[in-house]
């Protein structure tokens, strides 16, 4: 989700085609425009001006005296030479090795459990909104009801309700929200973090997008 101001300056100079390569048209360096600081395979960094930048690992910062760490995205860390957070975007490319498809799963068609809420005390605070919402069937791997509701600026929590036997986990915590299937038993967090049109995923404190399968009492993360 690219920022308002490098997000006009880029739609009149720039264009990122399909395989996330970004191209520059002939009036880019015109005053204002974000610099293209380093395009690999896996990471955008734009600028306000020309500088050096590298992605590297926890373990190799210390190779790299005359950096400073300007953010961390999972195990890459993003450094910069003389030049600060607020003077780059940096951006992640989204390109996934899972799929849905991959973890698919059986729909349960037998009678519908209501949910127990002796197995989750503290989910008695939300007991309309997980009463209601399991009214409306099986949403997520088959035999779960996932409730999710908002609990700050960036921030969703939720429960997980096994159709069968009506048992709450209280699992699920988000930033940005998820995509999940009710016929696959992954699902991807923060899914709000990716820009559909770019597939790119503007690095920031709370937008780690990952993939995680639901072993049937907690999520294990995939990607």
């Amino acid at each position: 989700m690219l920022s308002c101001q490098f997000k006009r300056e880029k739609e009149q100079n720039e264009k990122i085609n399909e395989n996330g390569t970004l191209t520059k048209t002939e009036d880019s360096h015109t005053v204002g425009s974000a610099d293209t600081l380093l395009n690999s395979n896996e990471y955008l960094l734009l600028g306000k001006r020309p500088a050096k930048v590298k992605v590297v690992k926890d373990n190799e910062t210390d190779h790299f005296p005359t950096y400073n760490i300007l953010i961390t995205y999972k195990d890459g860390v993003i450094m910069g030479e003389n030049i600060a957070l607020e003077e780059v975007e940096v951006y992640k490319k989204y390109s996934p090795k899972t799929t849905f498809e991959d973890y698919k799963v059986d729909m349960y068609e037998g009678a519908l459990a209501d949910p127990d809420f002796s197995t989750a005390p503290a989910a008695k605070a939300f007991i309309s909104r997980i009463t209601n919402e399991c009214k409306k069937g099986i949403n997520f791997a088959g035999h779960y009801t996932l409730i999710i509701w908002g609990c700050g600026t960036a921030c969703q929590s939720g429960v997980i309700v096994d159709r069968k036997t009506g048992r709450i986990f209280e699992e699920y915590g988000s930033s940005l929200g998820s995509e999940f299937r009710k016929d696959s038993k992954m699902l991807i967090k923060n899914i709000g973090a990716i820009d559909t049109t770019t597939n790119l995923i503007e690095v920031c404190a709370h937008c780690e997008v990952s993939h995680h399968v639901w072993t049937g009492t907690e999520f294990k993360e995939i990607e």
